[in-house]
């Protein structure tokens, strides 16, 4: 069975049918992200991080901090089963064939481009402002040169991206992880990082200028469109992976803790200047007029 594939894809797939099931019902989703960061060690518990970067120890008590399952698998199988068979994945096969490859992955930047407060107001909060500045370059770039985000100019031009959500934020600031949770038309989550997504709702600049139907219209095209460009790949996955519940739960937490790794890792590089010893000055020889000098004979 393909790992990675268990740790990115299933994890998407639902969170895609989750979050447009939320905008046709509540319109409150956001949209979604589309992959993740594979071959990442077990999930641990937050504070662990806060002082050190050894993780294995802790790894096999969060992956399985599953207390409510029996309710989380009923939860999966609607969002997946029903949701996503008979609503998501049937739009955006239509989508795929109206829409050619190149305009849906130019959508994907530009709503991904809007998403930058998030992104910017975390990695502040995380104490890490070589990362905000990034953020900051990044929608200068891509929102001028890039066409409103049409274009990812700033990656060609090597300003590479510091993702970070409140979630991650509380992670490093001590919060643990929660018990894995799945609600209908909700994406996979824990419940530090629900309350996290609740959070980072507010940072989203078009509920702000945008009614409520063309906010709602931005959501669902966004789902819509990252389902559509990955509906081959979730396919695979589907016929490789004999228990998607678990394959998606483990790559969530998988997923989640490398992010919370490296969003620690990028701090420490981001402070290492303030936290190095200063190099003592070495103490120069002994002036050779204290050695007793022996003359050279005439």
């Amino acid at each position: 069975m393909n790992r990675d594939k268990q740790i990115v894809t299933p994890n998407t797939l639902t969170a895609i049918a989750c979050l447009l099931a939320v905008v046709l019902a509540a319109g409150c989703a956001r949209s979604p992200g589309v992959g993740g960061t594979a071959g990442a060690p077990d999930s641990v518990h937050s504070p662990r991080l806060l002082g050190t970067t050894d993780l294995a120890d802790d790894s096999s008590d969060a992956e399985d901090y599953d207390p409510w399952q029996s309710f989380n698998e009923k939860m999966f199988s609607f969002n997946h089963d029903i949701l996503d068979r008979y609503l998501v994945k049937p739009a955006a096969q239509g989508w795929s064939h109206i829409m050619p490859t190149v305009a849906r992955q130019s959508i994907s930047r530009l709503f991904d481009n809007l998403d930058m407060p998030r992104r910017l107001v975390n990695n502040l909060l995380e104490a890490r402002p070589l990362g905000a500045g990034r953020e900051l370059a990044r929608f200068a770039v891509n929102t001028t040169v890039g066409l409103g985000g049409l274009f990812d100019i700033a990656t060609r031009l090597h300003i590479e991206p510091s993702n970070a959500d409140f979630g991650e934020t509380l992670a490093l600031y001590g919060a643990h992880d929660g018990p894995y949770l799945v609600l209908p038309t909700m994406p996979p989550s824990t419940v530090r990082d629900a309350i996290g997504k609740g959070v980072d709702g507010l940072l989203d600049p078009v509920s702000y200028f945008l009614p409520f139907i063309a906010n709602r219209a931005k959501s669902i095209v966004t789902a819509i469109n990252e389902r559509s460009l990955n509906l081959q790949l979730y396919d695979n996955v589907e016929d490789s992976v004999l228990d998607l519940y678990t394959a998606a739960r483990n790559g969530y937490l998988q997923r989640r803790h490398r992010a919370i790794e490296l969003a620690l890792q990028g701090r420490h590089e981001e402070w290492m200047w303030a936290e190095a010893t200063p190099v003592q000055a070495q103490p120069e020889q002994a002036e050779t007029a204290t050695s007793p000098r022996t003359e050279n004979p005439t």
